[in-house]
C-alpha cells in the first residue's frame, strides 16, 4: 500500500472501523455459508442417493434452504452497510475538502477555476468511496482463497497442486494491466474535472454568450472537453474489458481442465463422482476469490488516483491562523516600503509608503492597474508575500491572528456575491449576535430599507442565483450593510459604490459617519466625484505613490490627479452636450 493510500485509509476509512468491521463480518459469514454446499452435494451423490436415505436427504435439503435464507439476510446486511460506509465516506471527504479549500489563501484561487475545483471535490470523493468496499473485498476474498485452497488439498492434494499452477498466470495478467489502468485513471479524473469546469463556465456565461452571439464557440469548448473525457473513458474501459476477458478465460479454463482430469480418474476408479464434483465446485472458491482480488485491485486504480488527488489538495498550506492577539483601538494605518508582485511576475506595487490617521476617510485614486485594489487586498492579508511592512495601530498585520484581523478590518469589493437565501440571511450570515433591530437600523440609514420592503416578501425575499433579481446598486447597498453590521474598526471599500447613483452614494457617506463613528475608511475609486469629500487622497500610478493631499491641493498641483480630474470633467461635459466619449 503506497504512502498516499495509507494516509487516505488512516484519515477517512479507519474512523469508520465499526461499520467496516460489521461489513467485513457480514461478508465473511455470507461467503462462509457457501463453503459446506459442495461437501453436502458430495455426501448426497456418494452416499445418500445410492443408499436411498430419504430422511437424511430431507434434512440436507432443509439445511440448504436454511443456508440460502441466511445468505439472503447477510447479502442485505452487506449491501446496507456498504451504502452506509460509502456515503458517510463521501460526505466526510467532501466536507473536509470544502473546509480545507475555504481555509486556503486567496492566492491559491487566482489561477484555478471554480468549476475545476468543484469537480475535484465531487468527482474525486465519489470515486474514492470505492476504497471502503474495495479494501474489505480484498481481505474477504484473501481469506476464502486460503480456505478454498485448504479444502482442495483436503479433497485431493494432487489435483489441488495442479490447480495452483494457474494462479501465477492470473497474477502476471493483473500486474501487466495494473500500471496501464492507473495512468488512464489519472487521465479520467483530470478530464472529468476539466469537462465540469468548461460546463460550469459555459452555463455561467449565458448572458455574455447571447449578447455577443458566442453560443457556438462556447458549445465547441464544452464539446471538446466532453469528447476528451469520452475518449479517455473508452480507452480505460477497453483495457478493463481486456483484463476481464483474460481473467475470465483463465478462471473458466481451470474447472474445464480439472473436470476432464477428474472424469478420467473416476473412470479408472481412483476418485468418486461426488469428490470430483465437489472438487470442481471448490475450484470456484480458489479461482473466484483470485479473480475477485485481481478485478477489485484493477478497479481500485482509479480510486487510488482519486485518493492521491484528494490528499494533494489537503496538503495545500492553509492561511496561518495563529499569531498575536489583535485589537484595533484607533485604526491608524502605516504602510512602509511595500512592494508586491503577483505569481505571474506582474509588479503591482513598488516601494509604497503612506500613513493614514485613525478615524479619517481617505481615498486611493489612480487609473486601472495602478495598484489600488492590490493595496486594499494586502491590508486584509489576502496576500502575504510582499516586501515592506503594513501596521495597524503599530502592529505588523503579518504577525497578528488572522481571524481577529478580518473581524475588525473589512473589505467590500465592487463585485458583490449574494448567497442563495433571503435578504435577512444575506445580511446576518448566520451571526446570532446581529438582531433584527440592528439590521433595520443599518438598512434604513444606508437607504436600502425602502427597496427591500418593495420586494415580494420584504426581508424574507429569496435572492441570489435562483431568487429575485436586483440591480447592481442594490446589491452594493446590501454588501455595505452586511459589512457595517460586522461593526469594523477599519472599513475598506474597493469601488464599492460604483453602481450607485450620486444621490444614493452621498447618503451612504453620511450614513457611515452615523453608523461607524471613529471608523477609519479607505476607499479606492475611479470616479473622482466619489473621493472629493475624503479627508486625504493618495494617488497611485503604475504601482507607485506619486501624490497625496486634499482634492483642492491636488487639483492646483497640476499632477496625475489633476490630469484624471480634467479628463473626467471633460468626459462629463461631452456626455451632457450629446457628444460621444471614446
Amino acid at each position: 500500500m503506497s504512502s498516499p493510500i495509507r494516509k487516505f485509509f488512516a484519515r477517512f476509512i479507519l474512523p469508520r472501523w465499526k461499520i467496516a468491521l460489521g461489513l467485513l463480518g457480514s461478508m465473511l459469514v455470507y461467503s462462509g455459508l457457501a463453503l459446506p454446499i459442495p461437501v453436502l452435494f458430495r455426501i448426497v451423490i456418494d452416499k445418500l442417493i445410492p443408499e436411498g436415505r430419504l430422511v437424511e436427504l430431507g434434512w440436507t435439503a432443509a439445511g440448504l434452504g436454511l443456508i440460502a435464507l441466511m445468505q439472503g439476510f447477510f447479502a442485505f446486511l452487506s449491501q446496507h452497510l456498504t451504502v452506509l460506509g460509502e456515503q458517510t465516506l463521501v460526505a466526510d471527504v467532501e466536507k473536509t475538502l470544502t473546509q480545507h479549500l475555504l481555509a486556503l489563501p486567496w492566492a491559491f484561487f487566482q489561477d484555478r477555476e471554480v468549476g475545476y475545483l468543484m469537480a475535484r471535490v465531487r468527482s474525486d470523493a465519489e470515486v474514492a468511496k470505492t476504497f471502503f468496499l474495495g479494501v474489505l473485498t480484498l481481505f474477504d476474498n484473501a481469506v476464502f482463497l486460503c480456505a478454498g485452497a485448504a479444502l482442495l488439498f483436503w479433497l485431493d492434494w494432487k489435483l489441488a497442486t495442479a490447480a495452483l499452477f494457474l494462479l501465477p498466470s492470473l497474477a502476471l495478467a493483473s500486474r501487466s494491466l495494473n500500471r496501464r489502468l492507473q495512468k488512464l485513471a489519472y487521465g479520467i479524473q483530470e478530464a472529468d474535472a476539466l469537462a465540469s469546469k468548461e460546463l460550469e463556465e459555459g452555463l455561467s456565461s449565458v448572458l455574455t454568450a447571447k449578447l455577443l452571439h458566442l453560443e457556438r464557440w462556447i458549445h465547441s469548448k464544452i464539446a471538446q472537453a466532453i469528447e476528451k473525457l469520452k475518449i479517455v473513458n473508452i480507452r480505460t474501459n477497453a483495457v478493463g474489458a481486456m483484463a476481464g476477458g483474460v481473467l475470465t478465460f483463465l478462471v473458466r479454463l481451470g474447472p474445464a481442465l480439472f473436470l476432464s482430469v477428474g472424469a478420467w480418474q473416476v473412470i479408472r476408479g481412483q476418485l468418486s463422482l461426488g469428490t470430483v464434483l465437489a472438487f470442481v465446485s471448490f475450484i470456484g472458491y480458489l479461482y473466484g476469490p483470485a479473480q475477485a482480488i485481481i478485478t477489485t485491485n484493477l478497479g481500485l486504480q482509479r480510486a487510488r488516483v482519486a485518493a492521491s488527488r484528494i490528499l494533494e489538495l489537503l496538503e495545500e498550506p492553509v492561511e496561518p491562523q495563529g499569531g498575536l492577539p489583535f485589537v484595533v483601538r484607533e485604526g491608524r494605518i502605516d504602510v512602509e516600503g511595500v512592494s508586491f508582485a503577483y505569481p505571474n511576475g506582474t509588479l503591482a506595487l513598488k516601494n509604497v509608503s503612506l500613513h493614514i490617521e485613525a478615524g479619517t476617510k481617505v481615498a486611493l485614486v489612480g487609473r486601472t492597474g495602478s495598484g489600488k485594489s492590490t493595496l486594499l487586498a494586502l491590508l486584509v492579508r489576502l496576500f502575504t508575500n510582499y516586501s515592506g511592512t503594513i501596521r495597524i495601530d503599530g502592529q505588523d498585520i503579518r504577525e497578528v491572528d488572522l481571524s481577529s484581523l478580518r473581524r475588525q478590518v473589512v473589505l467590500v469589493t465592487q463585485d458583490v456575491f449574494l448567497f442563495s437565501g433571503t435578504v435577512m440571511e444575506n445580511l446576518t450570515c448566520g451571526d446570532p449576535a446581529i438582531s433584527e433591530e440592528e439590521v433595520l437600523r443599518v438598512t434604513k440609514a444606508l437607504g436600502a430599507h425602502e427597496f427591500i420592503l418593495a420586494l415580494p416578501n420584504g426581508y424574507e425575499t429569496q435572492i441570489g442565483e435562483r431568487g429575485v433579481k436586483i440591480s447592481g446598486g442594490q446589491k452594493q447597498l446590501l454588501a455595505l450593510a452586511r459589512a457595517v453590521l460586522r461593526r469594523p474598526k477599519v472599513l475598506l471599500l474597493d469601488e464599492a459604490t460604483s453602481a450607485m447613483d450620486s444621490e444614493t452614494e452621498a447618503r451612504v457617506w453620511r450614513a457611515l459617519d452615523f453608523l461607524l463613528p471613529g471608523c477609519t475608511v479607505v476607499l479606492a475609486a475611479h470616479r473622482l466625484a466619489t473621493v472629493q469629500a475624503a479627508d486625504w487622497i493618495f494617488v497611485l500610478k503604475e504601482g507607485r505613490l506619486v501624490e497625496e493631499g486634499t482634492h483642492e491641493e491636488l487639483v492646483r498641483k497640476g499632477g496625475e490627479y489633476s490630469t484624471i480630474f480634467e479628463e473626467q470633467l471633460n468626459s462629463a461635459k461631452g456626455v451632457k452636450s450629446g457628444g460621444v466619449q471614446v
